[in-house]
């Protein structure tokens, strides 16, 4: 499935890096958990430190890579907790950097050392790294000029994808290193060097992911454990398909919903199906004819849909959505491309900011080793939306070209944990549908369920009753017996 990595891209504002780039090494003879943390200076406001982990945590190569980290200057005596925005490919030490008092609450960087970490992969860490830039933009933008889907459009799609996976294996060590539980274990090492006795740990989106299979690596090391915007790591990869297209069809909906009720401001007439088909026919007319932009690129199917899902993360990007769209209908596709290149991070002028993309594909395929096969669900996909079914179906070609996982066993999610973890979902996220967090929230020993009804993606640091019960479960507090739900 061409698209299908696509959706799992969280919705982050990032910044071109400004600290320079370091590699922490082992010293000879020396074991990982001897390494002391030597925190510098950094963007004038942070601390950064790098430790060095091996390659592979399951056979003995020689090599290492490095990891990451960053504090906010000052709070080097307080509690330390790991953070972990999502993707993956995400840069936890960009988003701690571009918008550190957005992290959780108030409470929270007033009483916690929150510490971000780049996963092995992704940003200021060992990165994956891709050899040309055109290849990448080829992927993310370039459309075949055939109805998609057809036997033309796999073709070359598949030849797309081939050729970025290709260009991405020639730099740094194989990408079937960067997996979710090679990272678990990073972290692990992380705990040890920092000295704390339990892990505390926030994730967000594929960050609850990560901390899941954390828990079940080192399940008597579970500290305080929040877990946002929960994946549950057991469902197949098209079972969770199918829950983002409905996700995503039911964001689409209460945009819809909300536009038709002003509309003074909204470029759709009618009712909400008949929207949905207005936009439907809108993309399938940007498989063959892409719209003209007042820049030096057009808009065809791959941009309009990235810049569509963008907007659909959170409510307040829903004005962007009404804009782009008043825009196109009149002819002009420029600001859904500037949508898409924020969604790829990628800078108009040029360039891409960092390498979510390239990190989101290697470690989601190398994941794939341990995935179990779910049933053929394209049928269900399809007919889940009238607008996203038709680009999520049809053959999965996302990980042509990249390798599986190395290091890597099936996990028990279930097995007892020393603490048991906070769970939260919210019933209109697109991105990780609530009913994931509803199954993780079963999965995991002694974990008690948050949830918010309303709509977005995450929600600790925007609803202030969340915000209030997960200060309180990270202060040590008893929530009682039971789930507990937030309007």
């Amino acid at each position: 499935m061409r698209l299908r990595a696509l959706l799992l891209l969280p919705l982050l504002l990032l910044t071109s890096c400004t600290a320079a780039e370091q590699v922490a090494v082992l010293e000879p003879g020396q074991e990982p958990q001897e390494q002391v943390l030597t925190w510098d200076s950094c963007n004038e406001v942070f601390e950064c430190a790098f430790l060095a982990a091996p390659l592979d945590w399951t056979s003995d190569t020689g090599e290492t890579v490095s990891i990451s980290l960053m504090r906010y200057q000052g709070t080097q005596d307080r509690e330390p907790i790991l953070v972990n925005p999502g993707g993956p490919g995400s840069s936890a030490i960009n988003w701690m950097r571009d918008g550190y008092e957005y992290i959780g609450s108030d409470w929270l960087r007033e009483n916690f050392q929150v510490i971000a970490f780049d996963p092995r992969g992704v940003g200021r860490s060992t990165p994956v790294t891709c050899s040309d830039q055109d290849i990448k933009d080829q992927l993310l933008y370039s459309d075949s000029g055939f109805e998609y889907g057809s036997e033309q459009d796999l073709i070359i799609a598949e030849s797309h994808m081939t050729e970025f996976a290709q260009s991405c294996q020639l730099r740094g060590p194989s990408t079937a290193y960067f997996n979710t539980q090679q990272t678990a274990r990073d972290i692990e090492l992380i705990r040890e060097v920092l000295g704390m006795e339990q892990l505390n740990y926030l994730g967000f989106s594929y960050g609850t992911e990560l901390g899941a299979n954390y828990a079940a690596l080192f399940p008597d090391r579970v500290g305080k454990f929040v877990l946002d915007g929960a994946v549950d790591p057991t469902m197949d990869s098209s079972t969770k398909l199918l829950g983002q297209v409905k996700g995503f069809d039911n964001a689409l909906r209460a945009y819809l919903t909300a536009c038709l009720d002003t509309p003074a401001y909204c470029p759709f007439e009618g009712d909400v199906d008949t929207a949905m088909l207005r936009i439907s026919g809108f993309l399938q007319a940007r498989e063959v004819r892409p719209l003209e932009t007042t820049i030096d690129r057009e808009l065809g199917i791959s941009a309009a849909l990235a810049g569509m899902i963008v907007t659909l993360y959170s409510q307040d990007s829903w004005i962007y959505l009404s804009q782009a769209f008043d825009e196109a209908f009149n002819g002009d596709g420029t600001f859904f491309v500037y949508l898409a290149d924020f969604y790829n991070d990628r800078d108009p002028d040029g360039g891409y900011i960092s390498n979510i993309n390239e990190a989101n594909y290697a470690i989601n395929c190398a994941d794939d080793a341990v995935t179990e096969a779910g049933p053929n669900l394209d049928k269900e996909i399809r007919e889940a939306s009238v607008v996203f079914g038709r680009y999520f179906s049809g053959p999965d070609i996302a990980c042509t070209g990249w390798p599986e996982g190395i290091g890597m066993e099936k996990l028990d999610f279930s097995i007892p944990l020393a603490n048991g973890p906070i769970v939260i979902g919210t019933t209109g996220d697109p991105a990780t549908p609530y009913q994931q967090a509803v199954s993780l929230s079963k999965l995991l020993d002694g974990a008690k369920l948050l949830t918010l009804n309303g709509e977005g993606h995450t929600a600790y640091g925007d609803n202030t009753c969340i915000d209030s019960l997960v200060d309180a479960y990270l202060d040590g507090q008893d929530l009682g017996e039971g789930n507990l739900t937030c309007f």
